[in-house]
């Protein structure tokens, strides 16, 4: 990384743009946005240029071509984790390292499988949530308008997200329903294309 890359991650809102996709994982543009308290267009400006030093790159979020996640790369997950640590170093929370320390390089470790059945309350709560959205949204319907497609989205994105934290931390029977309710909302995603067509 050259000093063009220092300049911007010191910046304020590229920092606090890498530490929010840290601590979110993969989320979108909009919710970054939120977050750091910034304008749609401002954020995707510093996502453009993050995404050109190899900090983050953009992953289509299901059949939706217009919709991306957004991700860290691993060297991202580096420049985040170095971000947070000196934050909390100039916050006083934690101690600089003695000189001379050698620095490992940061890896992103996996959460930890949790057992089986840890989430099934969780995943009876999005079973009902993706059931009553797919009866209210598409259900009975010849046709949506883009603004019903857009809010069909908006409204299934964050259970999409909770599923994909089960899939990779859950136990085996809790994986295998996150999958298939993840494939409910896909099919929903489906028809919600055909229905704009």
């Amino acid at each position: 990384m050259g000093s063009d890359a220092v300049n911007l991650i010191l910046q304020q809102k590229p920092a606090r743009v890498l530490l929010t996709i840290s601590r979110e994982g993969e989320t979108y543009a909009s919710v970054i946005s939120r977050k750091i308290e910034s304008t749609f267009a401002h954020t995707t400006k510093i996502l453009t240029k993050l995404e050109e030093l190899d900090l983050v790159k953009f992953e289509q979020d299901g059949s939706d071509n217009r919709v991306k996640r957004v991700v860290l790369t691993s060297r991202g997950d580096a420049a985040a984790a170095l971000v947070e640590e000196l934050s909390d170093v100039l916050e006083g929370k934690k101690v600089t390292k003695k000189k001379g320390a050698v620095r490992k390089k940061n890896k992103k470790k996996a959460a930890p499988k949790k057992p089986a059945g840890e989430f099934g309350q969780k995943l009876e709560m999005l079973k009902a949530r993706i059931e009553l959205i797919s009866k209210e949204e598409i259900e009975g319907k010849k046709s949506i308008s883009q603004e019903d497609y857009v809010r069909i989205g908006r409204r299934l994105g964050p259970y999409r997200r909770e599923l994909r934290k089960i899939i990779e931390t859950g136990g085996k029977g809790d994986v295998k329903k996150a999958r298939g309710l993840d494939g409910e909302i896909e099919t929903v995603f489906v028809e919600r294309k055909r229905l704009t067509s």
